[in-house]
């Protein structure tokens, strides 16, 4: 339902809310935590700048940042970047107009409606890692 690069963003985009010290983090380090391919991964951290949801640090202690906390960025606002999320509002069917005499019509409108809900209620906060695997960085140590 999610196209990867969608599912990706999210995957970093919780890996830094989950990250304690609001210190950048390296993208090698965002890569090798959440398994997103670091070519890939550049592309959607550049994306999420643009769209002021992540910050850009340079430097030596340079990396990437949340812009404002997690708990008020909506998953609806990461996956607007990188998908069109009104397709997920037209006919099951992909007919350009539906009249609901498809059959699908009622239960898909249900489905939309309560996937809309949840990309509107659920914040990255929320789906932040807290795996104990995660590695981090030690304090005075950087990768």
């Amino acid at each position: 339902m999610l196209t990867q690069t969608g599912m990706y963003a999210l995957r970093a985009m919780g890996y830094l809310a989950d990250h304690k010290h609001q210190e950048p983090i390296l993208t090698q380090v965002i890569s090798e935590q959440t398994g997103i391919p670091k070519n890939f991964l550049s592309k959607i951290l550049h994306r999420l700048v643009q769209g002021g949801l992540i910050q850009s640090v340079r430097g030596r202690r340079g990396g990437f940042v949340l812009a404002r906390p997690g708990s008020e960025i909506t998953l609806k606002e990461v996956l607007g970047l990188f998908m069109r999320l009104e397709d997920f509002q037209r006919c099951f069917l992909g007919f350009d107009t539906c009249d609901g005499s498809c059959g699908l019509h009622h239960k898909w409108q249900h489905i939309a409606r309560q996937f809309e809900k949840m990309l509107q209620e659920t914040t990255v906060h929320e789906i932040a890692s807290h795996r104990s695997s995660v590695k981090t960085p030690n304090k005075g140590e950087h990768p």
